[in-house]
């Protein structure tokens, strides 16, 4: 099931391929049972211009230029 992202239409292009990339990055190092709830539902950056994500299970991460997550 595919939800729209709130907040995508903020991001420039090169926030979104590095959001997606680690998006599917992140999830490929999950069980799974917890891949599904990987999904981004909302997105946003932060003061630092790091790209913030909200996924559909309820957690969030912060998404680093270095394809970092924290």
């Amino acid at each position: 099931m595919n939800f729209a992202i709130e907040g995508i239409e903020k991001l420039t292009e090169e926030q979104k391929k590095l959001m997606f990339e680690v998006n599917a990055l992140h999830t490929s190092c999950v069980g799974n049972d917890y891949k599904a709830g990987m999904q981004i539902v909302k997105t946003w950056v932060n003061d630092k211009d790091i790209v913030c994500v909200r996924l559909l299970n309820g957690d969030w991460y912060h998404y680093t230029a270095d394809y970092k997550w924290y």
